[in-house]
């Protein structure tokens, strides 16, 4: 997830040397991470302080084990499905687990994800499990814990957790989506994006791939079937009052994921005033 960021060339700390962070350990970002499996992601783990994690877990195995490595942390793990209905689903999973989903692997497309002689039996389903399903807005009560900073990775479903958000409106949604159906009845990226438009939001980074295929053996490569899609408050008047909500923590959010130069553009564009953190990030950086 989110593997394309380097770190040695994106500034996203320069905000948490200001004075005005120290609010931030405080008062720590809320973050929800489902389809959690290994716990937080590499690239957040320098600003692991000033995250408050929710990880969801649907497959019991990953579950315990989550449970086992952040025993000794502040960390909530729930053993859940996040989707867009309190019921009873199947959750399926196939002979790689990282394929598990709460939908059939067998999308008219899915012979895209072919590898090699291997073919698509990574996807082969190995087990059905039903299991209970929740509204995130259930779960996470919007009158206790808002949601700021939300990660999704559950393998096609992320339009049925997205449209249970209730009045969560993350600063930065990080959605892994797909182009077509690989999963049966999966949800593309274009109804997620149509979605969360309608919600004030819009996709500041789409999936990565490349453009052009080099040579016959690896087409495949070529087509942008799957990825991480970035999505952030857009200038409409439901992207704004999302910012507004709380400035500094909307541009935290940004600058750690790399997006500090956007986040800069957006707040002059919008005229919103600008917080201790910006200010103080800009002169600090304004001295290098």
């Amino acid at each position: 997830m989110v593997s394309q960021l380097d770190s040695k060339q994106i500034n996203r700390t320069a905000f948490l040397k200001t004075d005005a962070s120290k609010r931030l350990f405080a008062e720590p970002i809320n973050y929800a991470d489902i389809g959690a499996r290994d716990g937080l992601l590499d690239f957040l783990e320098p600003f692991e302080q000033i995250l408050k994690k929710i990880f969801f877990e649907p497959d019991f195995e990953e579950f315990t084990k989550m449970q086992l490595k952040y025993s000794n942390q502040e960390a909530k793990v729930i053993n859940a499905a996040i989707s867009d209905s309190n019921s009873v689903k199947t959750l399926y999973l196939t002979k790689k687990r990282g394929g598990s989903s709460l939908l059939h692997p067998s999308g008219n497309m899915i012979g895209l994800m072919a590898i090699g002689f291997e073919g698509i039996s990574r996807f082969t389903v190995e087990k059905t499990v039903d299991i209970e399903t929740r509204r995130l807005e259930d779960v996470v009560k919007y009158e206790e814990i808002k949601i700021e900073l939300l990660k999704i990775d559950t393998q096609g479903s992320e339009f049925e957790i997205l449209s249970a958000l209730g009045k969560h409106r993350p600063f930065l949604i990080c959605a892994e989506c797909a182009t077509t159906e690989i999963y049966k009845e999966q949800k593309t990226l274009f109804a997620v994006g149509s979605l969360l438009e309608d919600l004030g939001y819009f996709p500041l980074h789409l999936m990565d791939g490349h453009l052009v295929s080099k040579n016959s053996s690896n087409w495949r490569n070529s087509i942008q079937l799957y990825g991480d899609v970035i999505f952030v408050p857009n200038n409409s008047a439901n992207g704004r009052a999302i910012i507004e909500r709380d400035v500094e923590k909307w541009f935290a959010s940004l600058c750690m994921h790399g997006y500090m130069d956007f986040a800069l553009w957006q707040i002059e564009e919008l005229r919103i005033p600008k917080p201790p953190l910006v200010t103080e990030t800009e002169a600090l950086l304004k001295n290098f």
